[in-house]
């Protein structure tokens, strides 16, 4: 195993989902120019040991496909380099090429793992492709899952802890939830299996199929967000009584009295008491909202019908201030630490209310629907910081409460065309 913390995680997801009797049973990195022993597993990892994002089985050519979601903008894998990459690993002389390998050495037959409990999950052999992603506190391993011809199967969601199992089970209701009421402008993945394995939390999706050249307009995604708003949109009612109100006050409290937050959690709490004090009689609609509302959560279907497909739903609520999709979707264009932070911010502010009178907000409601997103995405943001903080995540909390506050102060209480 490399000391390099990056590929110790690759192998750490590797043991998860290939789990050893003992440590000679073990997944490992390595670089051969030769083909594996029967029984042993290859996975190329990509695009480096240093920062591996990727883990594609060298068995089956077909599963080089998932390098499309390397690279982007003026990165060395984007474009003609990341085509002609996916064109070599689909061939068998990349094999001799020296590329460092997640390997699982050979455990016998009848040996668990999670490629075994898949295989049963289709009635098929199977072998899976691991997107590892980026190192983060709810980040959970996400399977490709492929057939040994190649075919994609569908897609697996792994949870290893408390939080990342919570999250799965969370999906796996909200998608019976959102299907339940046959979304027309929108497409969701069909849950193909849910259930535990090996200790972990295991939901199993059909595929959704996209071409990423085909742009997602701004018309369809309003009209699915205010689809989403609406499958669940109650009548008017006081926030202070509201059951989104009753459960956000409760989740603040119980984060104030956190160690390792409390003074995050105390911000929330006093932030709550403002808005309550002020706002607490005013009548709030409320609806559902995605929750994670992003361009890398959707896509246009590669059919004859382009469909919008939206995925990753673990974050859904079906009772929040309608228009919280739209100002996530917007919020996320700010990058807290960047010198342009300062810009992307007015940008943000900007946006308010052409962003939420597209989902039907009166303008009278759109300073006091953005303070209340503002507490709702601080409060999840404090939460995760309780199950370990990185620093990306701690300036992300630190912008949104230090605007929430701003936003609390009685000079802020307008939004005039677009700007605090």
């Amino acid at each position: 195993m490399s000391a390099d913390p990056s590929a110790s995680y690759a192998v750490e997801v590797a043991n998860l989902l290939w789990p050893a009797a003992d440590a000679g049973a073990a997944p490992y990195l390595a670089r051969s120019r030769r083909q594996p022993a029967p029984g042993v597993r290859d996975a190329y990892v990509f695009p480096s040991t240093r920062s591996p994002r990727l883990l594609v089985p060298a068995d089956v050519p077909a599963a080089a496909s998932m390098l499309r979601r390397l690279g982007s903008g003026r990165s060395r894998l984007a474009g003609p380099a990341r085509a002609a990459l996916e064109r070599a690993v689909r061939t068998r002389a990349f094999s001799l090429s020296r590329w460092p390998v997640l390997r699982v050495p050979d455990r016998g037959a009848g040996a668990d793992s999670i490629e075994t409990h898949l295989s049963t999950c289709f009635d098929t052999d199977v072998r899976v492709g691991v997107l590892l992603g980026t190192r983060r506190v709810n980040q959970k391993p996400v399977l490709q899952v492929f057939g040994v011809d190649g075919r994609l199967l569908g897609f697996a969601k792994v949870g290893h802890n408390p939080l990342t199992a919570e999250l799965v089970r969370r999906e796996a209701r909200s998608l019976a939830a959102v299907e339940a009421r046959r979304p027309t402008t929108f497409v969701i993945p069909e849950v193909l299996h849910h259930g535990q394995w090996a200790g972990l939390e295991v939901l199993v999706m059909s595929a959704l199929t996209t071409d990423p050249q085909l742009p997602v307009t701004r018309a369809m995604r309003e009209a699915a967000m205010r689809e989403v708003a609406g499958l669940t949109a109650t009548e008017a009612t006081e926030l202070a009584g509201s059951s989104f109100w009753t459960r956000l006050r409760a989740e603040a409290g119980r984060l104030a009295a956190e160690p390792q937050v409390q003074a995050q959690g105390q911000r929330l709490v006093a932030a709550g008491d403002a808005l309550e004090q002020a706002h607490g009689n005013d009548p709030v609609r409320l609806g559902g909202w995605h929750g994670d509302w992003g361009h890398w959560n959707m896509g246009l279907g590669d059919g004859a019908l382009k469909v919008l497909k939206v995925w990753d739903w673990e974050r859904f609520d079906p009772e929040v201030p309608i228009g919280f999709d739209a100002l996530h979707y917007a919020a996320q264009a700010v990058r807290p630490g960047q010198r342009e932070e300062a810009s992307q911010q007015e940008t943000f502010l900007r946006s308010v209310p052409a962003t939420l009178s597209a989902l039907g907000v009166s303008p009278e409601d759109h300073q006091l629907t953005l303070r209340l997103y503002l507490l709702e995405i601080a409060t999840r943001y404090v939460d995760a910081l309780t199950h370990g903080a990185t620093p990306a995540l701690t300036r992300r909390t630190e912008w949104v409460l230090g605007l929430l506050e701003h936003h609390g102060e009685p000079a802020h209480h307008a939004l005039v065309e677009g700007r605090s």
